[in-house]
């Protein structure tokens, strides 16, 4: 998780905290909406594309792993002018059709 808040257009993200702590953004800190939270070891995130996140303090020990569909390829924003057309591609990306924690049956897909 990086520091500076960021998205990604052409995948949703699983991020899983193997140890430690943080407090993390989800949604911008300009969003009156946002969500700041402190996970920890065992936490596991589903993060849709388009949604800015980052780290805002690392509480000790803290790593995560990040992983994406099969298949995708995942590309860094920022919400800075000239990404637009990437952020339209959003809209047009499956969402799983397989929780991944879960297997088939899992609460994600039933989005």
């Amino acid at each position: 998780m990086y520091s500076q808040s960021h998205f990604h257009t052409t995948a949703d993200e699983v991020l899983c905290v193997s140890s430690g702590s943080a407090e993390l953004c989800f949604g911008g800190e300009d969003n009156t909406g946002r969500v700041e939270t402190t996970v920890e070891k065992g936490d596991v995130m589903i993060v849709p594309a388009g949604v800015l996140h980052r780290l805002m303090a690392d509480k000790g020990g803290f790593q995560m792993v990040g992983s994406y569909p099969k298949g995708c390829d995942w590309d860094m924003c920022y919400g800075k002018k000239g990404e637009e057309e990437k952020i339209q591609k959003i809209k047009d990306l499956p969402w799983f059709s397989k929780d991944p924690i879960y297997g088939d049956d899992g609460p994600v897909c039933r989005l």
